[in-house]
């Protein structure tokens, strides 16, 4: 009897693993789960499921040495409820799904998803998730689907330009530090010029940071040492089909990469001997990140109680104004921003589109009628908190 209880668990404990992910690797067989990641070769990245406590749950890749430093996510606009969050290969596309059994394809930004249900997917040491297929190579990778942070390797561009499936790999800034949603600002190549890289502010003001001198590569931001251009070794490839810079990390360093922040800063991230250590440069030219007049504006408030916002749970009322288009959440705050009548702003997702609601009421009248729910609501502090 004692013999086959220890028969029973070992098949129980076998059974169990063999349903859990390969150390790098994710196959039509596995099943990802909030509390199981996948871990680089190397042991450089974890990709797995995260939890911000205003937003909810998403899929992404963190440096393995400090989980808070995350490097892409994979549902920015689509947040997870909770821990029922998997992950899993099906019809070769990876499929997120949670309790409400609705499903995110995290590869449909592909142009043709995959074909074949003989994939697996890997995470590697470069910090890009791979989907492959067993007979026709790469048809997927995060890579080509930047968050708020430029790794080396990335290809920050403009892609199949005389076709009618027009590409551009951007990065662009959390919504803020614990909301993953796109931002308000965003980091390109300047297509207007092909030698700059230029930051876009929600609002469409647009600064030029970065620039091929016609020896090398420089940021506005440059220390009078010249140290911030000479960590990086930048390319520039052009050609009739794509446009793109890339770059690789300097040898004094194990590894370098770029993260537009929420608040419009670019910040120089740098590991040294497993350590992380950060340079945050305001968007201003010279003088290590000084204002001397070449600055990214802040955006103007018209308005006398500004332009910050506080974020509360739940739903606006469905008399709320609806901004009639689909928008992020960004342009979303940036309407209600440059109107001093919105007292609060919510994206919500209708029929797979983010919409923008507007809310004009008093701030003391919209406190009494919220509506419970999982959404997060933005008023304006200092909004009048009543309707006179």
């Amino acid at each position: 009897m004692a013999l086959s209880l220890r028969l029973l668990c070992l098949v129980s404990f076998f059974s169990f693993f063999s349903s859990s992910p390969a150390t790098d690797t994710l196959t039509p067989s596995d099943m990802l789960r909030d509390n199981q990641t996948l871990v680089s070769s190397g042991g450089l990245f974890e990709f797995g499921f995260f939890s911000e406590s205003v937003s909810g749950y998403y899929l992404g890749i963190w440096f393995t040495a400090d989980p808070s430093n995350v490097v892409w996510v994979g549902n920015r606009n689509f947040p997870l409820l909770d821990s029922s969050a998997l992950l899993q290969i099906r019809s070769g596309n990876l499929v997120l799904t949670d309790r409400r059994q609705l499903q995110i394809i995290v590869n449909s930004a592909n142009v043709v998803p995959a074909t074949t249900s003989n994939t697996s997917a890997t995470l590697l040491d470069t910090g890009n998730f791979v989907l492959r297929a067993a007979d026709t190579g790469i048809i997927w990778q995060s890579f080509d689907t930047p968050s708020d942070t430029y790794l080396p390797g990335m290809k920050l561009g403009t892609f199949n330009l005389n076709t009618d499936h027009l590409n551009l790999h951007v990065v662009n800034s959390w919504a803020s530090h614990q909301n993953p949603a796109p931002g308000l600002y965003t980091l390109s190549i300047d297509s207007s010029d092909l030698t700059k890289l230029s930051v876009w502010r929600g609002d469409g003001v647009k600064m030029v940071i970065a620039f091929l001198d016609g020896y090398e590569f420089r940021f506005i931001f440059e220390n009078s040492n010249g140290s911030t251009n000479d960590d990086y070794n930048f390319s520039l490839q052009s050609n009739r089909n794509e446009a793109f810079y890339t770059f690789s990390s300097s040898k004094n360093y194990d590894l370098m990469w770029l993260v537009m922040n929420s608040t419009g800063n670019l910040d120089q991230n740098f590991m040294l001997k497993g350590k992380i250590y950060s340079v945050s440069h305001p968007l201003c030219a010279g003088s290590n990140g000084g204002n001397n007049g070449t600055c990214l504006p802040s955006i103007p408030s018209k308005c006398r109680d500004g332009g910050a916002f506080s974020e509360m749970n739940g739903s606006l009322p469905s008399t709320s104004a609806d901004s009639g288009r689909s928008i992020g959440i960004s342009e979303c705050q940036t309407l209600c921003q440059v109107n001093c009548s919105c007292t609060a702003f919510a994206s919500v997702q209708k029929l797979n589109e983010s919409v923008c609601q507007l809310y004009y009421g008093s701030k003391q009248n919209l406190l009494k009628i919220i509506e419970k729910g999982p959404g997060l609501i933005y008023i304006r502090d200092g909004a009048p908190s009543d309707s006179s």
